[in-house]
């Protein structure tokens, strides 16, 4: 087993995701391993906004844009809180392959997620983010619960 440098967590602000980011953050005190936190920006979502139409959709996806940069600056503050900085990225498109895509380019050695994220059918099944990750990551998945 090659020693952990680099540590990804997939981040949307959900219990489960929050208990990634700790136990990234715990993983990176004993071994010194950096880490990232990403949040996709699910363009899924936006169209049920289409409906609204001109200046209402634009404030619309600011709006969101917001809320993801501020997880991004949750995640810092909570990984400086416990002496680990954690830079944070948003990414966009499908979000178990925008996660993928980053981990390898990025060259990093695991990538932590909750077994949910935000959804629906996220409450009834393990989510099929996680189940993505695990199934195509090229490198070791840590699932985790709340």
């Amino acid at each position: 087993m090659s020693q952990l440098k680099k540590i990804l967590v997939a981040y949307d602000g959900s219990p489960h995701s929050k208990e990634a980011l700790n136990w990234a953050i715990e993983l990176s005190l004993q071994s010194g391993a950096q880490v990232a936190a990403v949040k996709v920006f699910d363009a899924s979502t936006i169209y049920p906004l289409a409906e609204i139409g001109g200046t209402g959709f634009m404030q619309a996806l600011d709006g969101m844009r917001q809320e993801d940069e501020q997880l991004m600056e949750e995640v810092a503050t909570v990984g400086k809180n416990k002496g680990v900085k954690i830079t944070g990225e948003i990414l966009q498109g499908n979000i178990a392959g925008a996660i993928l895509g980053y981990a390898k380019e990025g060259k990093f050695d695991l990538i932590i997620a909750g077994t949910k994220g935000h959804g629906a059918l996220e409450e009834l099944l393990m989510g099929s983010v996680t189940r993505n990750l695990v199934s195509l990551a090229h490198i070791p998945v840590m699932v985790v619960k709340d």
